[in-house]
Formats: C-alpha cells, structure tokens, sequence
C-alpha cells in the first residue's frame, strides 16, 4: 500500500493489480494511538518534498476486510520506497484503517481511458483518482485545492498513456491538476 499525507490526514491506497482479490482499488483514511504518528507524518512530508515513495507492506491480513469498508488495526511495516522494488524498511507499527474514502473494483470492460473520480477530503482539498481500465492504464492520487468544497477545475486529463515513460506521464498530470501526483504507479498496468 502507498501512504500519502493530506494536510493533517495519512491516507493509504492499495497497490491493486488485475488479479483478484488485488482488483480493487482502495483509499481510507488512517491513525494511530501509536508514537510513530508523528514520525509517519515527518517521513511523509520529507517524501513529498522529494517526490518519493512511502509504501506499507501489512502483516498477511484479509483484503476483504478493506472491500467491504471495515476498520481494521493492522500491523504493518513502513518502507522509504517500494517494498517490493528495493524499499527499504523504517520501522514497524499498526495503523488503523479508519475511514473508507474510495473503494470501486477495476473496470478493465470501459472504452474511456481517463476517468478519474474526485474524494473531498476537507472543504479546501480533494484527491483526484484515476480509475484503472484495461491495459495499459496507471494508478495515480493527486490532492487539488477545492474552494467551499467544490472543485472549480475540469475533472478530466488526457494524458498519454505510453506508461513506459513514467516522468512524461506526471508531467501531464501536474498540468492537468496543478499539483505533482502524490502517488503514481505504471508498471503493474503495462502492455507486457
């Protein structure tokens, strides 16, 4: 899962993939009693900044329990990186899946390559998902600035979906929403 910060919230996302039961993709919001709250937010703000990656990789739990929007505590380690791509381990801790944002499963049947759906977070900021749709796509959270709590933007990009070059991909997406993706992810959804 990729860890995100949004203002005073951390979300995590799952990392879907086209096989079941990962055909799913999943935002919540997340917490913790634990003191590694603080560090989570630090580590995630110093992400931002570089524009890298924190991704959590849970004990072995149900997925389910994130599709049918329960509120699990899971123990879980944080990784600067992508834990399966060279990430390496922080530290461990549990954090509690608190509240289900988004959670819609992967539609490969659509014609429309772009779609994206919009989360209000708060009154002043929204995240902007892409719907992953057949191959190639990506999985892409971007936080924009809503005013009053609407977003004053077209809710579309019509971005390249040449998935293989990754930074020409996030450009389109900045432009398109003013704001650098806070998680974007290609490989899992490429022609191979």
């Amino acid at each position: 899962m990729a860890l995100i910060s949004a203002g005073d919230k951390v979300l995590a996302s799952h990392m879907p993939l086209y096989a079941p039961p990962h055909d799913y993709q999943i935002v919540y919001e997340v917490t913790t009693r634990d003191t590694h709250f603080n560090k989570i937010k630090s580590v995630l703000k110093k992400a931002a900044t570089e524009q890298g990656q924190i991704t959590i990789l849970p004990t072995k739990f149900d997925l389910n329990l994130l599709i049918n929007k329960k509120t699990p505590t899971l123990n879980l380690t944080v990784f600067n990186g992508h834990f399966e791509r060279g990430g390496k381990a922080l530290f461990t801790t549990k954090l509690t899946f608190k509240n289900p944002l988004y959670v819609e499963k992967i539609t490969t049947s659509k014609v429309h390559k772009n779609a994206f759906e919009l989360i209000k977070l708060t009154e002043q900021q929204g995240l902007v998902i892409h719907k992953i749709q057949s191959k190639p796509s990506y999985d892409s959270l971007s936080l924009v600035p809503l005013s009053r709590g609407e977003y004053n933007r077209e809710l579309k990009c019509e971005a390249a979906l040449n998935t293989s070059v990754n930074a020409a991909l996030k450009n389109t997406l900045e432009a398109c929403f003013k704001s650098v993706p806070r998680y974007l992810e290609t490989k899992d959804f490429a022609v191979n």
